[in-house]
């Protein structure tokens, strides 16, 4: 009966200690896989066209959509 108590003592220690060291050692994916800057060329060519004005009220809607019958 010792032997399986001290298994499960035993087991919680390692789970954790490895979870204390995991945690520790884990650097977030938005600081691992960050860049300082990126470079894109002119954006008014190579994103969304040379005629595109930045002005949002040409995609707006005038009325409100009707749901379909």
């Amino acid at each position: 009966m010792a032997v399986i108590i001290m298994s499960i003592v035993v087991t919680l220690i390692i789970a954790f200690g490895a979870s204390y060291f995991l945690s520790a050692e884990h650097t977030p994916a938005w600081e691992v896989y960050s860049t300082s800057s990126t470079r894109v060329g002119d954006p008014g060519e190579n994103l969304v066209g040379p005629a595109w004005t930045g002005s949002s009220s040409v995609a707006s809607a005038t009325e409100p959509e009707a749901p379909p019958s």
